[in-house]
């Protein structure tokens, strides 16, 4: 009887290890994550004679000492300015003039440097996309791209086999219903510098009724 019991409960216990409370918690608990921990963030500054508030940091991380800048909502890097021609965006996002600023933080990886901000003008459902920049350093300077913005954040990005992995959120529907049950997450990888599906998904389903940030993991979600 007790084998029994202890079969019946198992897999209850198991789906309740995959609850979360945030997606910065579900994605630091995937395997092969680029960037870890919570980050910098850019603090306001400004100087003598500027019309614009600037916002940056430097210190040391990586391994090599870094400084960024943001003004005018364009980003310098070590010196170098990363250009919006040098940007390029997932499908169905956009590299605008305001997408970075106040609140922006920035983390860092050797060769990659990954700055995520939500926008001060963004309200209600608006918040539940960041802008995230995830910024390759080569021999001819920075280059980036915008990832997905829906629930998006710079830990979510992976590594695998020299492999930038990415996830685009979207939500899911029961038919017939106009409030969202879950998420999907699409991977993709980063080749040759254009996004590619790798054809792996991940499921997630909200456990609160309106809440979309507590949600457990499907069982067998990845395929």
């Amino acid at each position: 009887m007790r084998y029994l019991i202890a079969l019946l409960v198992a897999p209850v216990l198991a789906q309740a290890a995959t609850t979360f409370d945030g997606y910065e918690a579900f994605y630091a608990s995937l395997p092969d994550t680029l960037f870890h921990g919570d980050g910098v963030q850019l603090q306001p500054y400004a100087m003598e004679g500027d019309d614009e508030m600037r916002y940056g940091w430097q210190g040391v991380a990586a391994g090599r000492r870094q400084a960024l800048e943001v003004r005018d909502g364009v980003l310098t890097i070590n010196g170098r300015v990363l250009k919006r021609s040098r940007i390029q965006p997932f499908p169905g996002e956009a590299v605008g003039e305001t997408d970075l600023g106040m609140g922006a933080v920035a983390y860092f990886s050797p060769s990659w440097t990954c700055v995520e901000n939500t926008p001060t003008s963004a309200s209600g459902s608006a918040v539940r996309h960041r802008v995230v920049y995830l910024i390759k350093r080569g021999e001819k300077g920075y280059e980036g791209w915008r990832l997905p913005s829906l629930f998006a954040h710079c830990t979510s990005v992976r590594m695998k086999r020299q492999r930038i992995l990415v996830q685009e959120a979207s939500y899911r529907y029961v038919e017939g219903q106009d409030v969202a049950t879950g998420v999907t997450l699409n991977e993709f990888a980063l080749l040759k510098g254009k996004f590619s599906p790798t054809g792996v998904s991940r499921s997630i389903t909200f456990v609160e009724p309106g809440n979309v940030y507590r949600f457990s993991v499907d069982v067998g979600a990845d395929r």
